[in-house]
């Protein structure tokens, strides 16, 4: 990416910013930051966690759908781990969205979170799941060619595709989280 685009990036970023301030303190429903965004597109926005039963889905202000989210180096996605800013903030963000309570005895306790609340500013690259030329998407997200035959998933999701936007996050600033009580 060369400056001139960077630049474009930290201004439409700073304006985002800007206005999600005022629509938040004029009553107003900010817009969705990933309106207009494309493939491969560095984004930064602020995010609440919530867990899903196998991946990690955040809900962004002013967005109607939730994304999925993941990191580099995860066996999810083909982005290499060094692309992860491994700073304090990230590291809390990570222990805060994958810490859980361990079973004890006879209580079973499986994927009960030690964490909620979580929500961060995060940046990464975001990717978008787009439909082939000719091709539709079913109400289960399988991609059908022009004569029907299925020829892919769209979106991200386990174990069905949910998400039409996947953020691969580089790092998380500002990030809050409050520890829940262990599971009786």
């Amino acid at each position: 990416m060369n400056l001139a685009n960077e630049r474009k990036i930290v201004v439409l970023a700073a304006l985002a910013w800007a206005a999600s301030t005022l629509c938040n303190s004029q009553g107003i429903t900010p817009l969705c930051p990933m309106l207009g965004t494309r493939d491969g597109q560095t984004v930064s926005v602020h995010a609440a966690v919530r867990s899903e039963p196998h991946d990690m889905a955040i809900d962004i202000d002013g967005c109607e759908s939730s994304v999925l989210a993941t990191f580099p180096g995860y066996g999810d996605n083909d982005f290499p781990a060094s692309m992860l800013h491994e700073d304090h903030s990230t590291k809390r963000f990570i222990k805060y969205t994958s810490s859980v309570y361990k079973s004890r005895g006879s209580r079973i306790c499986e994927g009960c979170s030690k964490y909620g609340n979580v929500s961060a500013d995060l940046t990464g690259i975001l990717q978008v799941a787009t439909l082939p030329p000719g091709a539709t998407k079913d109400s289960r997200g399988f991609i059908h060619d022009a004569n029907g035959k299925f020829v892919g998933i769209f979106g991200w999701g386990h174990p069905m595709p949910f998400a039409k936007y996947r953020l691969i996050i580089e790092s998380a600033s500002n990030v809050k989280a409050r520890k829940l009580p262990r599971p009786q």
